[in-house]
């Protein structure tokens, strides 16, 4: 089995569908909300019960009663507590069998409390109800081998997920030698994921833009004596992500390009309903840019900060697989920074998510490339509520009802924690 990263890519050339019936123009001047979050509870700390002391929460979200999940990769397990912070209950661990995880890169919560979980070891997505009870398997499928996996999002009317940008993209295939790789991407789709059946049953609901890449040459690594090819060359330095909101009616709002455009796509299909701008320019990307990017990226990669990456090799003749080196791995991302490409400008969004009720939140590029900024709260029918100044609020891990936030955090100690808080009325 073979791993290709598939990472989302966008353009400042906004394209909007030929069905889109409205655009909307935001006003350019930001109007301040304050984020006087109530706080509700926190959970998460280093000499705490045993259940709340977490290694890598890679996800948390609500369900309709307020119980919140926390999703902690480094122990393959579920927390789950109630609206004001007492344990519930915790299930999952990893192994082989069902209800075991290998591989798991994925977690949406259902508003009944039922979880999925994107499990890449089993090709599956495992089911398990609001009270922790594996349920079944449901193979993720795909055609002549290929399976895509990205952000996952549970579609708030239930029966199904939305897979779409967020920060895991993988595709994976059975195929191998030459020419068995995945063909290059000529889209970015955004799917709804039923799983009411024996196999995933996937709809495409956008085709999100993608921009043309190079020649389709692969990738190459090297570092430690080895050198690897990891597919077709990767994104670009500063292409901007897809984002993806699913909203509380059904559909999905979603931006594919460096500007400010978001684009609203009711359920049901028909293409763009409605597109949201703001006169926000995408940032040129210069030589001093470039320079400054590359001595940033060298810094996380000698501080261990850096985009994590795990390659595992056959063994001899055939054998178990091995895990390359962490030095290895490091002198490859260190050589790689040498021929760095560069998309020609920095996005003026950096995230999107949307409420429970389906308020939409959009943070903006900060003064830095990489820095986070201002977050914008509008609702799909182009309301601008306001905006959140640089530094007064993260964006929420997840949203919940009744105005419930989580935000993930990490103590003094740098230990992660979840701090649940509730958001006003007005902005919810």
């Amino acid at each position: 089995m073979k791993i290709w990263s598939v990472t989302a890519l966008a353009v400042a050339l906004v394209v909007v569908p030929a069905t889109a019936q409205e655009i909307i123009e935001i006003p350019a001047a930001d109007r301040t909300i304050n984020a006087n979050f109530s706080e509700v509870f926190r959970v998460g700390a280093l000499d705490g019960a045993l259940w709340e002391t977490f290694g890598d929460i890679r996800g948390t979200g609500f369900d309709a009663e307020g119980n919140l999940y926390i999703f902690d990769a480094q122990s393959s397990r579920v927390v789950v507590v109630d609206a004001e912070g007492n344990f519930l209950r915790e299930f999952g661990q990893a192994g082989e069998g069902p209800g075991e995880f290998r591989m798991a890169l994925g977690f949406a919560v259902m508003r009944d409390g039922d979880i999925v979980i994107a499990d890449m070891g089993h090709r599956a997505y495992q089911l398990f109800s609001a009270e922790g009870e594996f349920q079944r398997m449901v193979s993720m499928g795909g055609d002549d081998g290929m399976i895509r996996l990205s952000g996952l999002q549970p579609d708030p009317r239930g029966g199904a997920i939305y897979s779409g940008g967020g920060g895991i993209q993988v595709a994976m295939s059975r195929r191998g030698g030459p020419g068995g790789g995945p063909p290059p991407p000529t889209s970015r789709p955004i799917e709804r994921i039923t799983l009411d059946g024996e196999t995933a049953s996937v709809e495409t609901v956008v085709d999100a833009w993608l921009p043309p890449r190079g020649d389709g040459r692969p990738e190459t690594l090297e570092g430690g004596g080895m050198r690897f090819s990891i597919g077709q060359m990767g994104p670009r330095t500063f292409e901007p992500p897809l984002l993806v909101g699913a909203l509380a009616g059904g559909g999905v709002v979603y931006s594919d390009s460096s500007a400010y455009a978001l684009k609203i796509q009711p359920a049901g299909g028909g293409g763009v309903e409605r597109v949201l701008r703001r006169s926000f320019t995408p940032e040129p990307v210069t030589e001093s840019v470039k320079d400054a990017e590359k001595e940033r990226q060298l810094e996380e990669i000698e501080e261990g900060e850096g985009p994590q990456m795990r390659i595992m090799t056959a063994g001899p003749g055939g054998g178990a697989a091995q895990s390359v080196s962490q030095d290895a791995i490091r002198e490859m991302m260190v050589n790689r920074l040498e021929g760095l490409q560069f998309y020609p400008e920095v996005p003026v969004l950096r995230g999107l998510s949307t409420s429970w009720d389906g308020r939409i939140w959009v943070q903006r590029r900060g003064d830095e490339p990489t820095s986070d900024g201002p977050i914008d709260v509008l609702t799909a029918e182009g309301e601008y509520v306001g905006t959140f100044a640089t530094g007064a609020t993260e964006m929420p891990s997840s949203f919940g009802p009744n105005g419930l936030a989580a935000f993930l955090e990490r103590d003094e100690l740098d230990v992660p924690r979840v701090v649940v808080r509730r958001l006003p009325e007005r902005i919810r």
